[in-house]
């Protein structure tokens, strides 16, 4: 995803072309042109999941979900390709290695948070979502191998490329960063169709969106939705992350450790980004 992209321009803090940002209405027409890519994707992934499952060639749901993703991968790839996306910032030093690390840590702790507030929320409110209960019931207690190439490297990249790509860089080019990394979050959560992922992937979203910004760099980004992706499926799927299950008031504690540390995370990650501006 970068060897054929066009460099993403270097950011202009309070120049010409951001006060005219701001001062632009956004038109209906604006917020559907840079919906048109998640819009599309959604209904392609679905499309084919539901063609390959009236085929009956494959019964497995990660099978299904993984050549569905892979099929629209391929076809935003090529769609990047021909619109020449932007990938990444012509400027690149040694500072933006250790805050894209720093940006993941903060994507994943703020994503074991998310978990520790949905867990506490359904403790106390039976069936929060039954949509949410649905897909991880089809998607988790599948193929362990299966879960980490769809759920942690193929949907990842792919949604990185249509949210952070397409729908974040279009709306940025129309308005402020602050509107374009709320709209492409809320777009990605609503896409996902239930009321917990849309808060846990709208969260999640305008972190992402917030590492697009910093470092200039989808890949930064995809990486950092990976780590969270791939913390979710072992917490789910394996003891690995067993000492992550807590009760009771050590629950609450765990979330605000984890809290803190989603913030400490992005104050290091954003400093080290400012070292860069000033080489």
């Amino acid at each position: 995803m970068t060897g054929w992209n066009k460099a993403m321009p270097e950011k202009k803090h309070g120049g010409k072309e951001n006060r005219q940002h701001l001062g632009e209405r956004i038109t209906g027409r604006d917020l559907l042109y840079a919906a048109v890519p998640a819009l599309v994707y959604t209904l392609l992934s679905n499309t084919v999941y539901a063609f390959i499952t009236a085929s009956g060639l494959i019964h497995s749901a990660i099978q299904l979900q993984a050549v569905s993703v892979s099929v629209c991968l391929l076809v935003f790839i090529w769609y990047a390709h021909r619109e020449h996306l932007a990938v990444k910032s012509r400027k690149s030093t040694v500072f933006r290695y250790p805050a894209a690390f720093c940006y993941a840590a903060a994507v994943v702790m703020c994503g074991i948070v998310n978990n520790y507030i949905f867990a506490i929320i359904q403790s106390k409110f039976q069936d929060v979502s039954k949509g949410y209960a649905h897909v991880t019931e089809v998607f988790y207690q599948q193929e362990l191998g299966l879960e980490l190439i769809t759920l942690c490297v193929l949907a990842p990249i792919a949604e990185e490329l249509v949210y952070r790509g397409f729908v974040y860089q279009r709306m940025r080019a129309k308005g402020s960063e602050t509107m374009a990394a709320v709209f492409s979050a809320l777009l990605f959560g609503a896409l996902h169709f239930n009321i917990v992922q849309f808060f846990y992937a709208s969260v999640l979203g305008i972190l992402l969106a917030h590492i697009v910004y910093k470092t200039g760099s989808l890949t930064a980004a995809a990486a950092a939705h990976m780590a969270a992706n791939l913390v979710s499926v072992l917490w789910t799927e394996t003891d690995w992350l067993d000492f992550l299950n807590q009760d009771g008031l050590k629950r609450y504690a765990a979330a605000g450790i984890c809290l803190v540390l989603t913030g400490i995370f992005i104050s290091y990650g954003n400093q080290l980004m400012r070292h860069e501006r000033r080489v």
